[in-house]
């Protein structure tokens, strides 16, 4: 299926230089820089821990995706990210098991670590999981 291995694991937090202190300085996590993802209306932080990222997602807006999963489950654990070698066959595949996606096609971003290509899969379709698609490109 082309599913490599978790890259991310996303924490929505109300401050994010806080949050960054936090990992870093407590846990030893070596933060990246802060960036910002207006169509979501976020900034954020990909924290490294090895091979893993913890990225801090704080809201810009209070109408944003962020905004509104922090005031409906507070702070804390938001997606796990996986990454994946081709993001459309995978999701052609995943969509033939019954996994719903929030959008048709994957979006593009830069991010600290390279330009990428994701895509959410609904929760509702993984247990209430917010699994995120990554791939590289």
């Amino acid at each position: 299926m082309g599913i490599e291995r978790v890259l991310e694991v996303g924490i929505a937090v109300r401050d994010l230089d806080k949050a960054i202190k936090l990992f870093t300085e407590v846990l030893g996590l070596t933060p990246g820089e802060i960036e910002t993802y207006e169509p979501y209306k976020m900034r954020f932080n990909l924290c490294r821990l090895g091979e893993v990222y913890f990225e801090l997602i704080e809201p810009t807006a209070s109408e944003g995706p962020i905004a509104k999963f922090i005031e409906t489950h507070g702070e804390g654990l938001h997606h796990i990210a996986l990454k994946v070698s081709n993001i459309e066959e995978t999701m052609r595949q995943l969509r033939g098991k019954g996994i719903q996606f929030t959008e048709e096609t994957p979006l593009y971003l830069q991010v600290g670590y390279g330009r990428v290509k994701f895509a959410f899969a609904h929760p509702q379709s993984l247990h209430g999981v917010l699994i995120e698609l990554i791939e590289a490109i």
